[in-house]
């Protein structure tokens, strides 16, 4: 099933919110991050452009430095700035700043 792209809104409980509209790109972000406490320590969350999956994330030390994170439970800070932190990724996206891997990663730089 394809997210709809005009009318939804992340406080309807929707999987996917528009983010960007910009140069003809459309991105959206789905609500399924997740947090790999193990290898990265990045908050992981995926973006969706032009129907390609994107992985991008947010590293820990940028949601404590910008955001109070908790090392050991990052989430609460990421939903709570996650309109904020998608609009980085996005321009991230845009500007195609993408890691050697292919995914985007915000960094306390970035913000």
């Amino acid at each position: 099933m394809k997210p709809e792209r005009s009318t939804i809104h992340e406080e309807s409980g929707a999987n996917f919110s528009p983010v960007a509209r910009r140069k003809d790109m459309n991105i959206e972000f789905a609500a399924d991050e997740w947090y790999d406490h193990h290898r990265r320590k990045v908050v992981w969350f995926r973006a969706i452009v032009e129907d390609k999956c994107i992985d991008c994330g947010i590293s820990i030390e940028a949601l404590r430095d910008h955001f109070g994170a908790f090392y050991d439970d990052p989430l609460p800070a990421f939903r709570s700035h996650r309109a904020r932190i998608h609009e980085i990724a996005t321009k991230l996206i845009e500007q195609r700043h993408f890691e050697d891997d292919g995914t985007v990663l915000v960094r306390s730089a970035d913000l």
